[in-house]
């Protein structure tokens, strides 16, 4: 697993296992994920600063996290 890191947030992806493990969020930080075609696959709210998602299988997910305190935040995942 390769640990990458965005300014407000880390995120590492398990290949094997299909799991996105993100660290660092803060509480009550909105995680949104979709798929390529734009449909919501996934929404969940942060209550501890790491949260795992497991992906619904292989493609290209767009990773949204918002939180009011900070700018939204966009990553391009591909599994």
């Amino acid at each position: 697993m390769e640990k990458k890191s965005n300014k407000t947030f880390d995120f590492q992806l398990d290949a094997e296992q299909g799991t996105l493990h993100l660290s660092n969020l803060l509480k009550d930080a909105m995680v949104y994920l979709y798929d390529e075609e734009g449909e919501l696959k996934m929404k969940e709210c942060s209550v501890s600063p790491s949260l795992d998602l497991k992906l619904p299988g292989h493609g290209i997910y767009i990773l949204v996290i918002f939180h009011p305190m900070h700018r939204m935040l966009a990553k391009k995942i591909v599994f």
